[in-house]
């Protein structure tokens, strides 16, 4: 999955200072802890599957010729585009025979029949989404602050040094939240 507009912030330098009750007007840390709050955001949208603030994707899999496909994150808003990869070029399918069902919980794809006709077996396909939430879920945002806060306190550079370096709890709330497709494709 990759992302084609920035990401936002799923928690703001501010909320965070609050929570760990940092003095607000205290800047000299601010780059600082918008990069481990960014790192951490990341951290916890690989973990869970979630995409915790509004963007717009692209994915690619292969075709199979199922009626039915399960996005690997959830919630998915809309489907702009797909696409399927004809040698070098993408040709674009029509979204008219398509519907997106469940985009909250379990997004999925369903296609009309005889959809993949033109399409050579296997070949790549190309998704363009919309994804995340409205608003960030209570115990994923937890997961961040936790996160950010562990590295903050501990001097851990995120880039640098190891990523996994997350609490216990901070997992818990992660895996409490994680998304998985029940499959990836269906007859119908």
């Amino acid at each position: 999955m990759k992302a084609l507009n920035t990401i936002t912030a799923a928690v703001v330098v501010a909320d965070f200072k609050r929570s760990r009750h940092i003095e607000t007007d205290e800047t000299a840390d601010d780059a600082l802890l918008e990069g481990l709050l960014a790192a951490a955001q990341a951290v916890v949208e690989t973990g869970t599957n979630r995409p915790l603030t509004a963007r717009s994707v692209e994915i690619t899999f292969r075709a199979v010729g199922g009626l039915r496909w399960w996005f690997p994150c959830a919630p998915v808003n809309a489907v702009t585009k797909i696409e399927w990869q004809d040698g070098s070029t993408w040709v674009e399918l029509p979204l008219a025979d398509v519907a997106l069902e469940q985009g909250d919980d379990e997004p999925q794809l369903v296609f009309a029949s005889g959809y993949w006709s033109s399409v050579s077996d296997g070949a790549a396909v190309r998704v363009t989404a919309e994804v995340g939430a409205d608003e960030v879920p209570r115990p994923l945002r937890e997961a961040i602050i936790l996160i950010a806060g562990d590295w903050y306190e501990a001097g851990i550079n995120p880039d640098k040094d190891k990523r996994e370096m997350v609490s216990f709890g901070s997992r818990i709330l992660m895996r409490q939240g994680r998304y998985s497709r029940p499959a990836e494709w269906a007859a119908a």
